[in-house]
């Protein structure tokens, strides 16, 4: 008993100071991005750099919109006060569905760098051309975590008989779709309450804006996102209600969404570390067995996956960029991207070293050791580098998803794509004009609202040390520091800010109730204010 009891304290413990953690941070981004907006230098529907600058913004005239915003938000929510969440969420589905699949095939946006050559690859692999995949400076070569990827593709291209990349485009907006209706899910478990979902609503429904020009992006994001949702919904559910087989969900579905794009190990780790904190306090040894399931799970697919393209093409895989490489790339300073951004180094030095992996980790290993002895020398330039690392990758409000739609983006390709976007005016707009100016406010004051009632929402539940509220702000906060040592950039972060959502909903609903008892504690005469309290019910 006093086992349990322990187990159960350091539970809670973990629980309560994590999302207090996590509150606190969500605060320090949302306080920020009241004053400072982070965006790309000379930005244009042809051309735009990674380069981040940095606006100052009139931090009264955000305040009174944020607080506008929040009015319009309370009376609509009082309009809606006898509508069904469901039908509500089925309007927004259909709204903002019809207008994603308009952006997809109005723009026809051409792929480009990585999403190109996954596509390339898929289909060499479909015609049985493998000069990608065993040619050592190949960008397969490079980069053979894309396993994953490039077979989802070449499975698409396979089952609609097409290698058109509009395909794939499309699938993304459903995927969206489904990334909208498993939040509303997930919510749902966490909160079951109806007016927190029909807040819930809305704000996916200006989350979607960020979905309308990133599904243009063929690539493991979306999809991704999609396989690691069902995988949290159902560790909720398992948290909940025991049942076997949604260990086998989680366990499936997480390692599809790490095949599909790796930076969802951070949701493998938020999973595993949830379920054992669960072990902790209550001892089930389904829970163990769970997570070793859940771990083999994805040993599996990532073996299978390496083994079956070796056996396609007859040769071995080859070992690619060491991943020690990409931490040197977090800590380098470059004078066309952001300090911690995408640097050609680490590949340079790979190309240097003859695609040797071991010659390379070791050349990596000194260039990270240089570099920290050269910021603890200069530690104004630490603090100014990390101060950059980190507003370049939060504190823009389009998280560069609008950016994914510009037509070969910083390398200015596909000059032809653009050319055909001349003549679109609204097109035109939503890139680099006025709407897109719109587009950025409007977000500029999503992102205040999102983080800081996030924040107010996990200050609200952090007392409960309930274990079913520590498992999406584990990820977030896994995915901060992972970025604060990894390579960053902002469309890197979109699916740690979309796991704020539910807090974001359930701290506007409670800001809404305070204001409600406020109000009505006011009308009530001065000797009933205490039986309202509680002294009599």
């Amino acid at each position: 008993m006093e086992e349990i009891k322990v187990g159960e304290k350091i539970q809670k413990f973990c629980s309560k100071y994590l999302v207090l953690v996590v509150a606190i941070l969500t605060f320090i981004i949302g306080f920020f991005s009241i004053f400072v907006t982070a965006h790309f230098e000379n930005a244009t529907y042809k051309f735009a750099s990674e380069k981040t600058a940095y606006r100052f913004d009139n931090s009264i005239v955000i305040i009174f919109l944020t607080l506008l915003s929040l009015v319009i938000l309370w009376g609509f929510s009082k309009l809606v006060k006898k509508i069904k969440s469901k039908w509500m969420f089925l309007g927004v589905v259909i709204l903002t569905g019809l207008i994603q699949f308009f952006w997809v095939f109005s723009i026809k946006f051409m792929p480009y760098a990585d999403q190109e050559n996954v596509i390339l690859c898929a289909k060499q692999l479909l015609h049985g051309e493998f000069r990608e995949f065993s040619m050592p400076g190949s960008y397969f070569g490079i980069y053979p975590f894309q396993i994953g990827i490039i077979y989802y593709i070449a499975l698409v291209f396979k089952m609609f008989s097409t290698e058109n990349f509009l395909i794939l485009q499309a699938l993304n907006v459903v995927f969206s779709l489904l990334n909208m209706f498993l939040m509303l899910k997930i919510t749902k478990q966490l909160f079951k309450n109806e007016d927190l979902q029909k807040i819930l609503n809305i704000l996916l429904l200006f989350f979607s804006i960020y979905f309308i020009f990133f599904n243009v992006h063929v690539y493991g994001n979306i999809n991704g996102l999609t396989f690691g949702l069902v995988a949290l919904y159902f560790t909720l559910k398992y948290l909940e209600k025991r049942k076997k087989r949604y260990l086998v969900i989680i366990a499936v579905s997480i390692a599809i969404s790490i095949a599909l794009k790796s930076n969802y190990n951070i949701f493998l780790c938020g999973i595993v570390l949830t379920l054992m904190l669960d072990f902790i306090k209550e001892k089930k040894l389904m829970t163990v067995l769970g997570v070793v399931g859940i771990i083999f799970a994805y040993l599996i697919v990532q073996s299978g996956l390496k083994l079956s393209l070796e056996n396609i093409i007859d040769a071995k895989v080859p070992d690619g960029i060491p991943m020690i490489g990409y931490i040197y790339m977090g800590m380098h300073s470059s004078e066309t991207m952001s300090s911690g951004w995408y640097s050609s180094v680490p590949v340079d030095t790979f190309q240097k070293n003859g695609y040797d992996e071991q010659k390379t980790s070791e050349e990596d290993k000194q260039l990270i050791k240089n570099r920290v002895n050269e910021l603890i020398k200069n530690p104004k330039e630490l603090m100014l580098f990390y101060i950059d690392k980190f507003a370049s990758t939060w504190l823009n409000p389009t998280f560069q998803a609008i950016w994914c739609s510009y037509p070969g983006a910083q390398m200015n390709l596909h000059e032809e794509y653009a050319n055909q976007i001349e003549g679109k005016r609204l097109v035109k707009s939503m890139l680099s004009g006025k709407a897109y100016k719109l587009e950025e406010s409007v977000l500029n004051i999503f992102q205040v609202i999102v983080f800081i009632f996030a924040g107010f929402g996990m200050i609200k539940i952090f007392k409960s040390g309930k274990i079913e509220f520590i498992l999406l702000p584990m990820i977030f906060l896994g995915g901060f520091v992972f970025h604060a040592f990894w390579e960053t950039k902002a469309i890197y972060v979109l699916q740690y800010y979309y796991l704020l959502l539910p807090f974001a909903a359930y701290g506007i609903y409670e800001f809404f109730d305070i204001l409600g008892h406020i109000k009505y504690i006011k009308r009530l005469p001065e000797n009933s204010k205490e039986d309202y309290k509680g002294g009599n019910n």
